[in-house]
Order: structure tokens, then sequence, then C-alpha cells
């Protein structure tokens, strides 16, 4: 598929991305430990029935259920959250796109998604509002065997784009390409099926879009046998993954919200101190993927790269500056005063 020209098909490509990132359709890769299904599944199986005392709650993911997740399972593990009175269900989500979707139209009371599709899905007066942010930096990049020799933006001119429309990397690698003079007649793109690991590997396509810390899935040594040029290295510096909620929650359920969002917090305070213990929460609940312990263990470690020095961290100005990049590149067709996207009151 070629580049989409019309502004709104993008727009809406953006709302319902199937994308890790966001990540994204990054963590859809085959090497992740279970399908969407059945980590679900698993996941649901692992909760008990809801004590009288407690509100349950759900919690979507963005993605298939893996290593980068596990904070959120040793939250749960510790009671962080029904210590103040709430039982959390997870569940793995189809894309952040998807997540924002099911939290907006209020679904699901809390969900794991990105900044690009908190910011596409607002502007279309879907409710759904950040509680934090978990990746200070958006992690796209550009990811291709080390034998093609993209180590620079600009080598990509003459190679092969195995794209993903719609997914949030691809959005952004499309506003990058915009912003530094890159047009769509200096590569060829061709549309593969998500997220296009497959076709990388066998030669099909010269190069990807992935989340630059979870490329452990695409290749157990990525640093031997991959290159990845993260869109942050070419100015691109805007919010990646979040948690959210919508408004009407938000304002009905505050002491829910605060308990929900200090749980988060907690959780992620503890693996980042005790990262076995994270991984073995997440093993109890999701034994799928106990398969691949290596892969989980660095999926784990990439968070720590995007979450910054405070924890769910964010504000007007980063807001404002992630919407603005997504206004220039039409993936959103307004923009909104950048409080409305996020809350910080429950932190």
């Amino acid at each position: 598929m070629g580049v989409r020209t019309r502004t709104g098909a993008i727009l809406a490509a953006a709302v319902f991305v199937a994308s890790a990132c966001g990540g994204s359709a990054a963590s859809s890769s085959p090497s992740s430990p279970a399908s969407s299904a059945s980590a679900s599944a698993s996941s649901s199986s692992a909760q008990t029935a809801s004590p009288a005392s407690l509100t349950p709650v759900n919690f979507r993911l963005n993605w298939v259920i893996a290593g980068n997740h596990a904070p959120f399972y040793l939250a749960k593990e510790k009671g962080y959250w029904s210590s103040c009175g709430l039982d959390v269900s997870l569940h793995a989500g189809q894309g952040s796109g998807d997540t924002a979707q099911l939290v907006g139209n209020g679904s699901q009371e809390f969900g794991l998604t990105d900044a690009v599709s908190i910011a596409a899905a607002r502007t279309k007066g879907i409710g759904v509002k950040s509680l934090g942010v978990l990746y200070q930096t958006n992690p796209g990049s550009i990811v291709s065997l080390k034998k093609e020799g993209i180590t620079t933006l600009q080598d990509v001119k003459g190679k092969t784009f195995g794209a993903v429309p719609g997914g949030s990397p691809y959005l952004l690698l499309k506003a990058l390409f915009q912003a530094k003079g890159i047009s769509a007649s200096d590569y060829h793109e061709v549309t593969v099926p998500s997220p296009g690991i497959a076709q990388l590997k066998t030669g099909q396509v010269d190069f990807i879009t992935f989340f630059a810390n979870e490329i452990v899935n695409i290749d157990p040594d990525p640093d031997k046998d991959l290159n990845d040029i993260p869109f942050k290295d070419y100015g691109q510096d805007i919010y990646g993954l979040a948690i959210a909620s919508n408004d009407s929650y938000i304002s009905g359920h505050p002491d829910q919200v605060k308990c929900f969002v200090q749980g988060v917090e907690k959780g992620l305070q503890a693996a980042k101190a005790d990262p076995d213990a994270a991984l073995q929460a997440l093993y109890a609940a999701v034994p799928e993927t106990k398969d691949k312990p290596d892969v989980q263990q660095k999926m784990l470690d990439g968070v720590w790269a995007y979450s910054g020095d405070q924890f769910l961290a964010q504000d007007a100005a980063k807001w404002d500056a992630t919407q603005k990049l997504l206004a220039g590149a039409s993936i959103i067709t307004k923009t909104l005063d950048p409080n409305e996207f996020f809350t910080n009151d429950y932190q």
C-alpha cells in the first residue's frame, strides 16, 4: 500500500491503530510469549473472585502480555491495589488504538495506550485521558538487518519499507520523513502483516518500524544482528505509552482512580528494585511467558530505558509538543488545550 493521502483516513487509522507501541504493532511479534487471546485467558484464570469489599475494574494492556508488563502483575501480587479497595483484572490488548477506544467508551476502566492514540481519540471527541506517562519518549524506531547498512535516516533511500499502515510507529515515521525531507519516491513501500518481522528476516523488505526497547522480539541478540534508528535521535521527542481512563469514570470514581494510579507507581518502583520478583509475578499469572525468560528479562529492562527519572511524569508542554507534531503531519486535524489530554490529580 502506498502512503495515505487522505487526512481523514490517517486520523481514523490513528484512533484504531493496531500497534505496540504502542506500542504498538511492535509487540505482536511471533516470538512474543503468547497470543492476545491465550494471554488474556491465562491472565483471567489467574484472577480470583472479587471479595465483596473490593471494587472490580479492568485494566486493558496495549498488546500481547510480556516482560514489559511485569510491574503491573507485581503490583497486583503485592496487593498495592487491593489494599486501597480495587480488584484489578489485567487483559491483553489488540493495539494501543483499540485500547484507547475501549477506555474512551467506558467498556474498560483503565488502559495502557500510547500518546498518539490518546491525542487522536481526544481530538475526535472521545473522552480518553492520560493519568500518567510510562514512556517519557516514544520508542518508535526503524529496524533493519545489519547487512542492509541502514544506520542513518538517509540510508532508507532506495530501500523497501515493510509498512503497517495505521500503526503509530508508521504514522510517526511518516511525520519524521516529512520533517526531514524524505519523500515517498525515495523508497519503496509495501504493506506487510503486523509487525513485519517475518518479511524482514526473509529479505522481502529492508526495514520495518518497531519499538526500540522491544527489538529482542525480532532477534535474541539484536546488538549483533540488527540496526535500529530511534526516531528520538532525529528530534522526535514525544510521549509514548501512558496509563489512561475516561472522563466519566475519572469524575465519578476519584478514589478508585487514585488507588489505581498509585498502585501502578508502586509496582514500577518495586519492579525496578527487584526485577526478578516482577518476572516471577508475571510467570505465575501468565505461565506462557516462562518459555522465553531471557526475552522477558530484556523486555522488562526496556521499560527503564524510557520511563525517565520520575515514574508517570507528564506536563502540558510535552503534551502540546506531542499534538503539534501529530497535527503538523496531518495525523490529527485540530489541536486542543494540552491540559485536555491529561491529569496529574491522582498521582
